[in-house]
């Protein structure tokens, strides 16, 4: 159904990360797996496998070919950006044959890979290039071992200065300009005949590495950091208000030029000592999606970002409660009877809908357990509870017509509707790993509301065990774990998730209801209240204010909002949000209620 490509043997015994940012190099259908390659965007750069040649790590910066939607009333839909081959960082041995690429390990932040002359395998050291492809690397990069590199581009090539030992400055036909660096500064490159191409003279062994220059940017603005290279990096949560994101670096520049690294806006924020864009000397790229990014320089490694908490933290009621005069004048009591006293179902074939259901009836119980609404009165909530229980007794006993099972090759849980049917697209996907926060996300909330309303119901064992499952398969924190990935759907460096899993999309992975995105961390931050587990509560605190900025930031925009186009500002949310595109629309209508309905669902008192 998801064939799985360009890993290796070791790593597929192992939980594989299936909504990352770099999903699309590994991720292909039985049509496309020998024919279509879909780039990944690290940002600032694209990045590509290409399936023909020229073969290698391809780069292009985004930012150079984007599109906008036909303007209507001063309004665009969407926009976009074309992927061109800007550079490819190649090899002249691997010709007009497709090398083997190979992922083989990963990080929180992103991967390493290898890309060998076919048949060679990675024993051959002398055969492969080594890449790490992180986000927000400044520089793209490959380490050779004696292949004779090539950097190839679509583009008629111009060298505009190779005075510096081991640096090279490149002018594409499309204006833009590219630095090369060279570690073995004895090599000798120089324009081939074809006119598109720098080619070394004779085989290598060190790093070359690439990075387009800035708009109005010397070509001396990457000299100090071309020595310092990123290998990955991973999250360390410090608290309940702060976590770094530390980098895996080698090289001798690291400790004392330091690493070079591209920060979002919403870092940049937070960020101890920030570069910001008006910072002398700053050096700024875009984004394809998330604005300007701004490049940060540590000589420890490590990033330390903070999210205070507000003076008035949301729990499970809002901070203010109605009046009597309130509850009075709109018939609240009357009303909330009504909805309990009605008929409750659970549709059996959805996960998504069952859940959607789920809390909105605990969060009638709720209600029903607040008395400002309901006085010294605990009928109601009884009654309320009761019918509760009896309705969830088959998520409980993962009894539904379409039971949640385990999937073992990228290891998670899933419907079993997917292996029924053989449809990859049943329940919006969640058997490909499409919306599992936003699915589960129901079930976690609405469970913490009734363990906090009946903590000693005679089901809670059973219940406890089907949401730790849960919230392991979504937002499992511990990288050795041999069942679950690390931090599913949510990304640590652009600080929301992402909904869509492990089949291909030409615009890169994407996110589109952020409230939904929200309820699951609000959720996981409630149930770690419940059960009295510090950690999960904390951890969820920290997520749902991260996630919350980064909503914010980049989703919701305010008229004077400056990460988006000013043409699809007016929008006011960004739709079906991609790392390539941003989409006014939804998968589901092109009604603009819906648009920035599911922006708001569900009602609760972090999305009020």
């Amino acid at each position: 159904l998801a064939p799985i490509v360009n890993v290796a043997d070791d790593l597929l015994t192992k939980p594989i990360p299936t909504n990352e940012w770099w999903g699309n190099l590994i991720h292909t259908t039985t049509e496309d797996i020998n024919t279509v390659a879909n780039p990944a965007w690290s940002n600032p750069y694209a990045l590509k496998l290409p399936k023909q040649a020229p073969f290698g790590l391809q780069a292009c910066y985004s930012y150079t070919y984007r599109q906008l939607a036909d303007e209507v009333d001063g309004v665009v839909r969407y926009y976009l950006h074309e992927f061109h081959n800007d550079v490819t960082l190649s090899a002249s041995e691997f010709g007009s044959t497709k090398p083997d690429y190979e992922v083989y390990s990963f990080s929180d932040m992103g991967v390493a890979l290898r890309t060998c002359v076919a048949g060679k395998g990675a024993s051959d050291s002398s055969s492969c290039m080594d890449s790490a492809l992180v986000h927000g690397m400044a520089f793209v990069s490959t380490t050779y071992a004696g292949l004779t590199p090539r950097i190839e581009s679509d583009y008629a090539m111009t060298l505009l200065d190779s005075s510096t030992p081991g640096k090279y400055v490149v002018q594409l036909a499309n204006n833009q300009t590219w630095v090369v660096f060279c570690s073995d500064t004895s090599a000798t490159f120089s324009v081939d005949g074809t006119g598109s191409a720098l080619a070394a003279a004779a085989g290598y062994t060190g790093t070359v590495r690439l990075a387009v220059l800035p708009e109005n940017g010397g070509q001396g603005v990457y000299d100090d950091y071309a020595s310092c290279v990123v290998r990955g990096g991973d999250v360390s949560v410090q608290s309940r208000t702060s976590y770094s994101l530390d980098w895996e670096t080698e090289g001798s520049g690291c400790k004392s030029s330091g690493l070079l690294h591209f920060a979002l806006p919403h870092q940049v924020e937070v960020m101890g000592d920030a570069t910001t864009t008006q910072s002398s000397g700053a050096i700024v790229l875009r984004s394809s999606t998330r604005g300007q990014m701004v490049g940060q320089v540590t000589t420890s490694g490590s990033w330390t970002l903070s999210e205070p908490e507000a003076d008035d933290e949301v729990d499970f009621y809002p901070a203010s409660k109605p009046s009597a005069d309130v509850v009075s004048q709109i018939g609240l009591l009357s009303t909330l009877q009504s909805d309990i006293d009605s008929t409750w179902t659970l549709d059996t074939g959805s996960w998504y809908y069952n859940g959607k259901a789920y809390q909105k009836y605990a969060s009638l119980c709720l209600m029903a357990a607040d008395s400002s609404v309901v006085g010294a009165d605990t009928t109601l909530l009884r009654s309320c509870l009761s019918k509760l229980q009896t309705l969830i007794a088959s998520f409980v006993n993962n009894t539904f017509s379409v039971p949640l099972v385990y999937e073992t090759t990228y290891k998670g849980i899933v419907t079993s509707q997917v292996f029924t049917s053989n449809d990859v697209n049943v329940e919006f996907g969640n058997g490909v790993y499409n919306d599992h926060h936003y699915h589960y996300g129901y079930w976690v909330t609405a469970s913490a509301i009734l363990k906090k309303l009946d903590p000693s119901w005679s089901g809670m064992t059973q219940l406890e065990t089907m949401v730790w499952t849960l919230l392991r398969d979504v937002a499992n924190p511990n990288s050795d774990d041999a069942y679950f990935p690390k931090f599913r759907h949510f990304s640590w460096y652009l600080g929301h998730s992402y909904s869509h899993g492990v089949t291909p999309m030409a615009d890169g992975k994407d996110q589109e209801s952020t409230s939904e995105d929200v309820n699951f961390y609000y959720g996981m931050m409630l149930w770690g209240k419940v059960t009295v587990n510090q950690a999960v509560e904390d951890l969820g605190s920290l997520m749902l204010r991260l996630n919350a900025r980064a909503v914010r930031t980049y989703f919701l925009m305010t008229s004077d909002n400056t990460i988006h186009p000013p043409q699809f500002v007016p929008n006011h949310v960004t739709g079906i949000f991609f790392d390539n595109k941003a989409d006014y629309a939804t998968w589901f209508s092109a009604e603009k209620y819906c648009i920035h309905g599911i922006q708001m669902i569900p009602v609760s008192p972090i999305n009020g």
